[in-house]
Formats: structure tokens, C-alpha cells, sequence
């Protein structure tokens, strides 16, 4: 099960770095969550997801994914 869920997270920082390309570090979360939903959408991401995700690339800590994707 731990195997499963590395690769989830692993997958879910891939994620994030394309969110980070969109809407960087420096960009606040209200800004980026505009920024980003037309990109969740195309994707077919949830933007909470994407967020979170976006989140987990910056900080690397898995606790920003708690109730988003694991």
C-alpha cells in the first residue's frame, strides 16, 4: 500500500511543478486559483486538487495534500 501511495504523491508533485510553470511561488493563492482553473479544466484536474498540489511542489511536505488527493 506504500508503494501506491508514493506513486500518488509522486504524481501529485509532477502536477504541482506544472501548476508552479502557470502560476509561480511569488503569485498569491487568489491570484493563482484564477489562473489556474482554466488550466484544472483542461486538464481535467479539480482546482482544489491543483492547488494543493501546487502547494506540495513548493513546500514538499505531504501534509498540504491532506484532504485533496490522499
Amino acid at each position: 500500500m506504500r508503494a501506491v501511495a508514493d506513486k500518488l504523491v509522486a504524481s501529485t508533485h509532477a502536477i504541482g511543478e506544472l501548476m508552479l510553470e502557470v502560476a509561480p511561488a511569488y503569485v498569491s493563492d487568489g491570484q493563482a486559483a484564477y489562473v489556474l482553473a482554466l488550466l484544472c479544466d483542461q486538464i481535467g484536474e479539480d482546482l482544489e486538487h491543483g492547488l494543493a498540489a501546487r502547494c506540495y511542489a513548493m513546500a514538499g511536505n505531504r501534509r498540504a495534500l491532506h484532504g485533496s488527493a490522499l
